[in-house]
């Protein structure tokens, strides 16, 4: 046995590899399908300020997972809703706060729990300044 490694960007609006978030309004990737035999995975995510970041201006990323239809009427998947998805971290762009950076970037790992995901995100100072955000999984998969 083997393990291989795939790697994914992550996209918005059906194809965007960056999503430039201009309100304070979760922004929802588009989904992320995770073959069967992943047994490790992880993800990269990215926030980089347009202008001048000011305190405020961090990006809090969360994923949405999936298992397919939770109330098994053969409907489409159901995911996580916005306030109970995985917590992911908070990226801040302010180069005063400690941590802080701009852009700033993080990687961390994540179990494989469920069959399909999507990365959420909120930029709370976006309403200000816009952030750009980004995202890349790497999975680890038996062969």
């Amino acid at each position: 046995m083997s393990i291989s490694r795939v790697q994914t960007q992550v996209t918005w609006d059906t194809g965007s590899v960056t999503k430039t978030v201009s309100s304070a309004t979760e922004v929802v990737s588009d989904v992320i399908t995770l073959a069967d035999n992943t047994v490790g995975l992880s993800i990269q995510i990215h926030a980089d300020n347009q202008g001048t970041p000011a305190s405020g201006d961090t990006a809090v990323f969360r994923l949405r997972w999936s298992n397919g239809d939770v109330l098994g009427a053969g409907g489409a998947d159901t995911y996580d809703t916005a306030e109970h998805a995985e917590f992911l971290t908070v990226l801040d762009t302010y180069g005063s706060n400690t941590p802080g950076e701009d852009p700033a970037r993080r990687t961390i790992m994540v179990p494989p729990v469920a069959k399909k995901m999507q990365t959420g995100c909120i930029c709370s100072g976006a309403a200000s300044r816009n952030l750009i955000i980004a995202a890349r999984i790497d999975e680890q998969r038996m062969a």
